[in-house]
C-alpha cells in the first residue's frame, strides 16, 4: 500500500482496515503512531485509544484462567504426592 493510499483512508479508517484483515500488530502500531502524532485529530486519537484498549485482556478472564491453572497444579500435586 502506498503512502498516498494510507492517507486517503484516514488514521481511524486505516486502523479499522488493519483489524478487518486480522493484522492486530499493524493496527496497534498504527494506533500508537496516531497517539504520538501531535497533528492527529481528536476523533483519530479516540479511535486509536479504543483500538489499543480492545487489545487488553479482560481482567475476569485472566482471573478465571489463573484459577484454572492453580486447580490443575493442585490436582497434579495431589495425584502425584498422594499416590505414594
Amino acid at each position: 500500500m502506498s503512502r498516498r493510499d494510507r492517507g486517503s483512508t484516514g488514521p481511524g479508517g486505516r486502523i479499522a482496515a488493519l483489524l478487518d484483515v486480522g493484522d492486530h500488530r499493524g493496527a496497534a502500531l498504527e494506533a500508537r503512531r496516531v497517539l504520538g502524532d501531535p497533528d492527529a485529530s481528536e476523533v483519530a486519537r479516540r479511535t486509536a485509544g479504543d483500538a489499543l484498549a480492545s487489545f487488553r485482556p479482560d481482567p475476569a478472564a485472566l482471573a478465571v484462567g489463573a484459577a484454572g491453572v492453580l486447580v490443575a497444579v493442585a490436582l497434579t500435586l495431589w495425584t502425584v504426592l498422594g499416590a505414594g
